[in-house]
């Protein structure tokens, strides 16, 4: 059972690496109003949360991690398991700057900072990305699938619809890298019949 909002956020890597294993789980997506009311109980007040063979996870990339070595989709060495984290925490880096930006009340200084975002922030990391793939046989890192590529598919999504843009269009090896990623067996499949219309997380959290 996997307890997330109905948003993409922190929860969407978890479901596709779940759908993309073909794993069948309960989907439970709560409201602000019912995550007030359950956190108090909680071991860690985090969402995501995911229950399986009666333990509990916290954390998402740590649910990641472990979905990763059932999944085969870990490294096969302590040096790749290494490359793996070093590209899942720039990822995280991504991802927590845009958030910052996402966040922040209209006005002059929201859009200054999406004007860096685009100016600065993109290229800084896309350009690294890119060349990640083309050095890495079509994957981000150690020359094939990892979940490091499945947080990748989904915090592109999460990303681009933050700053309501395209973002991989100026780098065709990350945009064919993502096309094929959507493409999956299971992962095609979720993204086709996943819940519409999600909740907006800055309308959810504010």
């Amino acid at each position: 059972k996997l307890t997330y909002f109905n948003l993409t956020g922190l929860g969407e890597p978890i479901r596709l690496m779940l759908a993309y294993g073909n794993i069948k789980y309960q989907d439970c997506r709560i409201s602000k109003e019912e995550w007030a009311a359950m956190k108090p109980g909680l071991e860690w007040p985090h969402l995501p949360m995911l229950e399986i063979e009666g333990k509990t996870l916290f954390q998402s990339m740590a649910i990641c991690r472990y979905l990763a070595r059932q999944l085969n989709l870990n490294g096969r060495s302590n040096w790749a398991e290494t490359q793996i984290d070093m590209t899942v925490d720039a990822l995280n880096d991504f991802r927590a700057k845009v958030v910052s930006y996402y966040y922040l009340p209209d006005g002059e200084e929201r859009e200054k900072k999406k004007a860096v975002l685009l100016s600065e922030v993109l290229p800084l990391y896309l350009d690294r990305f890119e060349k990640q793939v083309a050095n890495n046989k079509g994957y981000l890192v150690v020359g094939k699938l990892t979940y490091a590529d499945i947080i990748f598919l989904s915090f592109i999504e999460y990303i681009s619809y933050m700053l309501d843009k395209a973002i991989l269009e100026k780098h065709p090896k990350l945009k064919e890298h993502h096309q094929r990623l959507k493409s999956l067996p299971g992962i095609e499949s979720w993204l086709k019949t996943r819940p519409p219309n999600p909740d907006d997380a800055r309308t959810l959290f504010s």
